[in-house]
């Protein structure tokens, strides 16, 4: 479809043709008929979460983290990112360093060694 013709798309007014408003109410219908589709599948979801949780003692995070690596097949993504915000973590506010001059020691020496 040509610029031209889809500038000339833009002008209709769906207020003052009956016709045109009758096709965006049908199609805004649709589409809120989707949105509730995907409003009940959520709490089905939801209620699916809770049932694992109760049955096997394991938090609904823990499920839902599992469910939604499984969905997108990314369990490698998400071990590689745990293990660099492990080595962070460790890093930044644990103050481990594997080098001995940590920049982060309290005593600004960088020695590494606490006295």
């Amino acid at each position: 479809m040509a610029k031209k013709d889809l500038d000339a798309d833009k002008g209709k007014n769906i207020l003052n043709d009956p016709e045109e408003r009758k096709k965006f109410k049908s199609a805004l219908a649709a589409i809120t008929h989707e949105l509730q589709m995907i409003d009940d599948r959520r709490e089905s979801i939801k209620e699916q979460y809770g049932e694992l949780s109760s049955m096997y003692g394991l938090d609904k995070k823990i499920i839902r983290k599992l469910a939604t690596t499984m969905y997108k097949h990314n369990y490698t993504d998400v071990v590689d990112e745990m293990n660099h915000f492990q080595a962070l973590y460790e890093t930044l506010v644990n103050g481990k360093l594997s080098d001995a001059n940590d920049p982060l020691d309290d005593d600004g020496s960088g020695s590494g060694e606490e006295e």
